[in-house]
C-alpha cells in the first residue's frame, strides 16, 4: 500500500512540472532547517537529516538510521523601529523533526503578519499561523533513487484588520493579537533523491493540494505549490557544495519570487562545521540574500546549530538556532 501511494506521489510530483501558472503563497522553503538556512537554502540535493521531512522527504535515508532537530526561527523585512508603513513584515517558526530510514514525522508553528495599506494613518495589519502535522515514508524505487511523501495536517488562522501603533514593531505585534477562526487542511509534499555517491540530484514539491485560508472578510491566502530541483557535490569527506532552483513562481505579499540559490557546508575535524550561502530571486527586484551558519557537536553526534542571513532590501534579516542529533 505505501509503495503504491508513493509511485502516486511521484506521477504528482512530475505533474506538477507542467504547471507554468504562479500561485499565490506565503510561507517559503526557507521558514525552517538551520543547515539550509545557514547554506542560504541550498538543501534539496543535501537534506541529509530530520529536517528531510520538511525540505525533501525522499533525503531522509541519506542520513544515519536516526536523527532529530528543534530550532526556532525569526525573520523580518522593513526597519522595525519606523514609523508604520505597509510593506514590512515579522515571521517566526518553530520546528520539531524526527527521522529514521523508513518513517519521520514532525511538527511546526509558522507566524507571519506584516503591514498592508489601510485607510491614512491607519495601517491594516494581516496575520497569518499555521500549525503543522506532518508523517514521512520512504520507499527505494531503484538503487540509489528513493521517493519520499510527507502527509501534512494543516490548522491555520488568517485575519486582518487596523493595526496601529508607533513604530512598524508596535504595529506588527499588534496584528498579530488579531483574532479569528482557524480551518484544518490535509496537505502533500513529495520528493525524489537519486545518490551517486559524490553527485546527488533532488527535486521536491511542497503543498500540492494549494490550501487555502479565508478571514471573516472573506480575504483568501493560499499556501501555494513550490517545486525546486538541486544538486549537490561531495568532492572531499566533509565537504558538501549544492545548487538549489525553484522551477516556478509562487506570487507573495511582496512580489513575484522564484530563487536560485548557491551555498556549501565543511567540516572543521569531529566538532565545528561552517556553512555559507548565497540565493537571489529571477523575478521582480532580484531580491539578494547572504547567509552563514555555524555547528557546534557538543558531543558525538550531538550539535548546536546556528546561522543569520541579511537581504539587500531594508532590514531585510533572519537568524535561527537549535539542537540537532542523528545516530
Amino acid at each position: 500500500m505505501f509503495r503504491r501511494a508513493l509511485r502516486l506521489s511521484a506521477l504528482a510530483l512530475a505533474a506538477t512540472l507542467v504547471s507554468a501558472a504562479p500561485a499565490r503563497a506565503q510561507l517559503v522553503f526557507e521558514s525552517v532547517g538551520l543547515r539550509a538556512l545557514g547554506m542560504a537554502g541550498a538543501f534539496v540535493a543535501v537534506a541529509d537529516d530530520a529536517t528531510a521531512t520538511f525540505w525533501n522527504p525522499a533525503g531522509l535515508p541519506s542520513g544515519g538510521p536516526a536523527g532529530m532537530t528543534v530550532e526556532w526561527n525569526r525573520f523580518q523585512t522593513g526597519n522595525q523601529k519606523a514609523p508604520p508603513t505597509p510593506g514590512p513584515s515579522l515571521g517566526t517558526a518553530s520546528f520539531v523533526s524526527i527521522g529514521s530510514w523508513p518513517l519521520g514525522v514532525s511538527y511546526g508553528r509558522f507566524q507571519t503578519s506584516w503591514l498592508a495599506p489601510g485607510t491614512p494613518g491607519q495601517p491594516f495589519g494581516e496575520y497569518l499561523q499555521v500549525f503543522q502535522a506532518g508523517g514521512t515514508i520512504v520507499q527505494t524505487i531503484a538503487p540509489g533513487v528513493v521517493v519520499g511523501s510527507t502527509l501534512k495536517y494543516l490548522h491555520g488562522t488568517f485575519v486582518t484588520g487596523p493595526s496601529g501603533g508607533p513604530t512598524v514593531g508596535d504595529a506588527l505585534s499588534q496584528a498579530r493579537n488579531l483574532q479569528g477562526d482557524g480551518e484544518s487542511k490535509f496537505d502533500l509534499d513529495v520528493g525524489v533523491m537519486a545518490d551517486m555517491q559524490k553527485v546527488r540530484l533532488g527535486l521536491t514539491s511542497r503543498n500540492l493540494t494549494d490550501p487555502h485560508f479565508t478571514d471573516v472578510a472573506g480575504n483568501v491566502i493560499a499556501l501555494g505549490r513550490q517545486t525546486r530541483a538541486g544538486v549537490a557535490l561531495l568532492p572531499t569527506s566533509g565537504l558538501t557544495l549544492a545548487m538549489d532552483v525553484d522551477l516556478n513562481t509562487v506570487d507573495l505579499r511582496d512580489g513575484l519570487r522564484r530563487m536560485i540559490a548557491l551555498g556549501g557546508e565543511s567540516r572543521l575535524g569531529s566538532h565545528v562545521a561552517l556553512r555559507g550561502g548565497y540565493r537571489w530571486n529571477l523575478e521582480g527586484d532580484h531580491q539578494q540574500v547572504g547567509a552563514i551558519g555555524l555547528g557546534v557537536g557538543l558531543r558525538s553526534r550531538f550539535w548546536l546549530d546556528g546561522y543569520y542571513t541579511v537581504g539587500r532590501r531594508d532590514e531585510d534579516r533572519g537568524f535561527g538556532i537549535g539542537l540537532r542529533a542523528g545516530y
